[in-house]
């Protein structure tokens, strides 16, 4: 996936609307991608198909050094996915009120016109729209293709698909299913399916990706979809589905494809471990100039006027602040949990004149006594940082999206639920046990299901799990409301009406503008 191909696949994958039929044209000019001359060979559908990822992750302008609107979901998600939990918040900034449409999502307080929950949206429907016209092409072709390459593009296209109507079926609710190419104006426009009929497609599309797909060959693996993906998000969705029994098979499956733990928790995040034995999944950033690059780091860094202490470059970050562990994660980790020195650090430092932050150092947060006199303490995720880097928003850190340790924890999940607690016992003590912890004993099964929860909370912590550990478990509104009780009693800013957390916000809104583009949505409910 990092290769140096990007501008034809993106150019190739943008082939989503056909030309009129009726063209009097027989002839396509020569050097210019368009219908006559693409999808003519094995290789057109490989390039493609790698189009089809990048709405996960998203195109940065190399010029601007930003993400282009609604290019890609993972460089946003954070906002709902994880600042929508009790796991991080934001770094209230007085000076500078511009973000206010990402605190609203942490507060609850978010509206059909907001632009993250928008760009999702379309991100995701972009995603589809690309796997749709690989599927529909590939049944077509005139040419030989081998059956090798035919599986490959076949099962990493309805994987991705399902991935994508995944990721809005539990964000937006029923959604409209677009499941063949577009190819005119009444095509485009739909109205919602319901959730099970969803859910039914995106069934369909994983299983027929697992018969097709492979395990991984051997690893660092090269960041395509494999069997294990497919069977880890497939498991994901039957336990979405209250189906527990159905995702125990799934996951026993991945237990024998070759994944393991790394050793060292910290390791996960390593640049040098990138697509190892623990990945089942991640999103793929390269540093460089072909815009494949990512910056999260410097949105969860502080505001300040000069980054060199934390990043090894100086630069004025105005983008920073978000995604800030909360007081409610930090005191959920037990002690002598090495995940923790992992996954989050202070930036050590003082106000200037400006009452600007200028960090000085970056020091652990374990068993951190507090800034000194005349010093200021800002927490952040530490999973993300490794500099120095060299220049400005240009880091190549992966996303985790499924990692073996979340397989595991899955697994000892259904077991619970299933009735089998003491079978689930030793996958969730290998987890604990690589972070230093004592082994779980009890198989009561209540007690077990709050166990697995915290450690999924934890272990998985800042990878943009938990918002929707809490919906699929039915815990958000409990938890969410009680955890807004605290935050409105300890922080002033925040409006009285926020965190109102009631099950219409257990789904975001239909962005307004696509409520204005197709007139059968019907909007969901509270907004």
């Amino acid at each position: 996936m990092k290769q140096n191909r990007w501008m034809a696949i993106m150019l190739a994958a943008t082939l989503l609307v056909t030309a009129c039929k009726n063209n009097f044209l027989n002839e396509y000019p020569e050097g210019q991608l368009n219908e006559g001359n693409f999808f003519i060979s094995t290789d057109d559908f490989k390039q493609a198909l790698t189009g089809a990822y990048v709405p996960l992750r998203g195109a940065i302008n190399p010029t601007r050094g930003t993400y282009e609107a609604g290019s890609g979901i993972n460089n946003i998600a954070f906002f709902m996915d994880e600042m929508r939990s009790d796991n991080t918040h934001y770094d209230y900034n007085a000076k500078d009120r511009g973000g206010s449409g990402y605190e609203q999502l942490a507060d609850f307080m978010d509206e059909s016109t907001n632009g993250v929950v928008a760009s999702r949206y379309q991100a995701a429907y972009v995603g589809i729209s690309r796997t749709n016209v690989i599927l529909d092409r590939i049944e077509t072709i005139n040419f030989q293709m081998e059956e090798a390459d035919k599986k490959m593009i076949v099962g990493e296209a309805k994987a991705l698909r399902a991935h994508y109507y995944f990721d809005l079926v539990r964000h937006y609710g029923a959604v409209p299913l677009h499941i063949h190419e577009v190819k005119a104006v009444s095509d485009a426009f739909l109205p919602r399916t319901g959730a099970d009929s969803v859910y039914a497609q995106i069934i369909q599309d994983f299983t027929d990706a697992l018969a097709l797909l492979q395990p991984p060959a051997a690893f660092p693996q090269s960041g395509h979809i494999t069997k294990g993906m497919a069977a880890t998000e497939l498991a994901l969705v039957y336990m979405t589905r209250k189906r527990f029994a159905d995702a125990v098979p799934l996951l026993q499956s991945v237990t024998q494809m070759g994944y393991d733990l790394l050793p060292e928790y910290a390791s996960i995040y390593d640049r040098a471990s990138e697509n190892s034995r623990e990945s089942i999944f991640e999103i793929q950033y390269k540093e460089g100039t072909e815009g494949l690059q990512g910056n999260l780091i410097y949105r969860f860094i502080p505001v300040t006027p000069d980054t060199k202490a934390i990043l090894g470059i100086s630069y004025n970050n105005s983008d920073g602040g978000w995604n800030v562990p909360s007081d409610d994660i930090m005191a959920a980790y037990e002690p002598n949990d090495k995940r923790l020195d992992a996954s989050v650090a202070i930036a050590e430092g003082r106000l200037d004149a400006n009452a600007d932050f200028v960090p000085e150092k970056v020091v652990s947060v374990v068993n951190y006594p507090g800034p000194p006199a005349g010093k200021v303490a800002k927490r952040f995720i530490r999973k993300y940082l490794h500099p120095p880097y060299t220049t400005v928003n240009n880091t190549g850190d992966n996303w985790p999206v499924f990692r073996y340790a979340d397989v595991l924890l899955m697994l000892a999940e259904c077991l619970n639920e299933g009735g089998a607690s003491g079978e689930a016992l030793p996958h969730l003590n290998r987890v604990r046990a690589r972070a230093g912890l004592p082994a779980v004993s009890t198989t009561d099964q209540a007690q077990l299901r709050a166990i697995i929860a915290h450690e999924r909370r934890i272990e998985l912590a800042f990878e943009n799990h938990r918002w929707l550990d809490l919906v699929r478990t039915e815990q958000a509104i409990p938890v969410m409301t009680a955890y807004g009780t605290y935050m409105k009693a300890h922080y002033g800013y925040l409006h009285p009406s926020s965190y109102n957390v009631n099950n219409n916000r257990l789904v975001y809104a239909i962005p307004f503008r696509e409520m204005q583009y197709n007139k059968m949505l019907v909007q969901n409910n509270g907004y």
